[in-house]
């Protein structure tokens, strides 16, 4: 057994959030020098939306860990984690391979996001394009969600990248909504940095004049935010945001259209606010 291999597998597997819990099985397998392998293991994870509450509810998370040993030599390469999610609200799991490169590996706790329906922002490894003949890669900070409207050939949902071009901007997206409670800078830079991790956040926020707690969640593919309820209903931004855009009186409309035609025939435009 090539005792180096195994502890840089080891290490790739804390790496992965498993800590040393399956230290002992991967060495067995090891040693008996298959050319592929598989470790399976259960997690359980409470939902960002009931760690406040005394009767818990729990995801499900199923891993399976896939290896496979060099043609010439005793090496082991891990190349894949197979997962499997059933949701506490869910009678049908969600299931999704990751393929693990040297590279870009996601964790256990970033693919249970990803199932879960949330996004996040991940440093990540591409090929330079600037400089394509070169073959050298650049580091770039990128958004992941999981595109749960559309199927792949293997019956799984594919990944969605965001890539900066793409303008998400989620320090001005959250500035946009009125959260309570956020005076402090370092309080507001945390709730940021929570939501750039990909987690399901809860804040006091005014809407239609009163406080209401909400969770909140990054939303890079609409560049704004996903805000829920305390039951995990979606809240329309049309009730956050009422009064900035209360509906205008027939009788204003006209108003203001004359307004506007009167200006267009003196040869000047201009635009009323409303």
């Amino acid at each position: 057994m090539n005792q180096n291999n195994l502890e840089y597998l080891q290490k790739s597997l804390d790496y992965l959030g498993f800590g040393t819990k399956l230290n002992a099985a991967l060495e067995n397998a090891i040693s008996k020098g298959e050319q592929f392998f598989s470790i399976g293991i259960n997690q359980r994870y409470i939902p960002a939306e009931f760690r406040s509450q005394v009767e818990k509810k729990f995801d499900d998370m199923h891993f399976e860990l896939k290896f496979n040993r060099s043609k010439n030599g005793e090496v082991y390469f891990l190349n894949a984690m197979e997962t499997s999610l059933l949701r506490y609200n869910a009678t049908e799991p969600i299931v999704k391979k990751f393929v693990l490169d040297q590279q870009n590996r996601m964790s256990a706790l970033q693919s249970y996001k990803l199932l879960c329906g949330l996004s996040f922002e991940k440093p990540t490894l591409i090929l330079d394009t600037d400089d394509p003949g070169s073959k050298q890669y650049k580091k770039i900070d990128l958004w992941y969600k999981l595109n749960f409207n559309a199927v792949d050939k293997l019956g799984e949902h594919p990944i969605k990248w965001f890539f900066p071009k793409h303008g998400y901007d989620l320090e001005q997206s959250f500035s946009r909504f009125p959260f309570l409670e956020l005076t402090d800078n370092d309080l507001r830079e945390s709730a940021i940095k929570a939501l750039r991790y990909g987690n399901l956040i809860s804040l006091p926020m005014e809407i239609d004049g009163k406080r209401q707690e909400v969770y909140i969640s990054a939303e890079p593919e609409d560049k704004t935010l996903n805000i829920y309820d305390q039951k995990m209903q979606s809240i329309h931004p049309d009730l956050i945001f009422a009064e900035k855009i209360r509906p205008v009186s027939p009788q204003a409309e006209r108003s203001m259209t004359g307004e506007q035609e009167h200006q267009q025939g003196s040869g000047e435009t201009r635009y009323v606010r409303r």
